[in-house]
């Protein structure tokens, strides 16, 4: 039987360890980016999307603008949640890579 790690394996060494450690950074560092990004772009469409809500000044364009902003705040919604998620598996990655409880 074949197995991905075998435990026979000796430990990773030093350098090997570190660079582990900085792609890990690096990976996270663009992936909060990327969730910082799609985070503002949500945020500032449902923003948008408020003003056009019954009682708003912009209300009366509901039909011609406003309904329109609101199915690209639920599009937008999608890559929100998919960077967030894959910035928080990356940053819970690294956090358990320097606490020494994964090896690479």
């Amino acid at each position: 039987m074949n197995s991905i790690y075998d435990l026979d394996d000796p430990a990773p060494s030093h350098e090997e360890s570190a660079a582990a450690k900085q792609d890990a950074e690096e990976y996270l560092s663009l992936w909060k980016k990327r969730a910082l990004y799609s985070t503002s772009a949500f945020f500032l469409s449902c923003a948008a999307v408020s003003l056009f809500l019954y009682g708003h000044p912009l209300h009366a364009y509901w039909n011609s603008f406003g309904k329109y902003l609101l199915l690209l705040s639920m599009a937008l919604l999608i890559p929100f949640v998919c960077c967030v998620g894959i910035a928080f598996s990356a940053w819970s990655f690294l956090r358990n890579l320097k606490k020494g409880k994964l090896n690479p």
